[in-house]
């Protein structure tokens, strides 16, 4: 009984023993490569250790993570820039442009509070001024149309027909004798004239305005 009882420990002890070295061997695989490590026992499975990668490969990597990005930085132009933008507007570019292209030559201005708002009021004034200058024309073509009727006298032929022809100078100082106003004749469109009589002539006195009016010609 007794002898029984001690060859079952035995077993036991073994056992464990096993399973203890079979966990050890476990843990210690990755560290195979290294040298005087002994092999694991028969009937331990082991797994083999995973080859390191190359060095260069992993160089090339760091290389590809490492790489600087351009700052940016934001600027008013002062001078329009080809594929770049116009006078006035902000742009982001290259801080290195800037300071090598842009800045030296005084193209560009870095984009400050203090420039942003001069920027603001310099676009405010333009419009204003626009807005104004198509509202002078708006009055003028209000007043020609008001008016109504210019007059032009010339010489006329037995046959009714006038000598020479209406030119645009000669409208334009027909305009200004009754308005003191003297329009642009390279605005103006006046039809073919050769006889006395009625006809409408148009100036272009703003992109979006134009006057028209009534020219007489009179027999002088």
């Amino acid at each position: 009984g007794g002898l029984s009882r001690a060859i079952d420990n035995d077993a036991d002890d073994v056992l464990a023993d096993a399973r203890i070295l079979t966990v050890d061997m476990s843990t210690v695989t990755a560290f195979t490569t290294f040298t005087g490590l002994k092999a694991a026992p028969q009937g331990v499975r082991t797994t083999k250790a995973v080859a390191a990668r190359p060095a260069g490969r992993v160089a090339r990597l760091n290389v590809q993570a490492n790489k600087k990005v351009a700052k940016k930085t934001s600027v008013v132009l002062i001078k329009d820039v080809p594929n770049c933008g116009s006078a006035g507007d902000v742009v982001n570019v290259s801080l290195g442009y800037f300071r090598n292209n842009l800045e030296p030559f005084g193209i560009a201005k870095k984009a400050t509070g203090d420039i942003l708002a001069q920027v603001a009021a310099d676009a405010a004034a333009k419009v204003a001024a626009k807005q104004a200058e198509q509202a002078g024309a708006k009055a003028i073509a209000t007043a020609l149309q008001t008016i109504g009727k210019f007059v032009v006298k010339k010489t006329v032929g037995e046959d009714g027909k006038i000598f020479g022809s209406v030119t645009t100078q000669d409208v334009v100082d027909a305009v200004k004798q009754q308005t003191s106003k003297e329009l642009d004749k390279k605005a103006m469109t006046v039809p073919e004239i050769s006889e006395v009589g009625t006809y409408e002539v148009s100036v272009k006195l703003h992109p979006e305005v134009t006057g028209k009016f009534q020219l007489e010609v009179q027999k002088a």
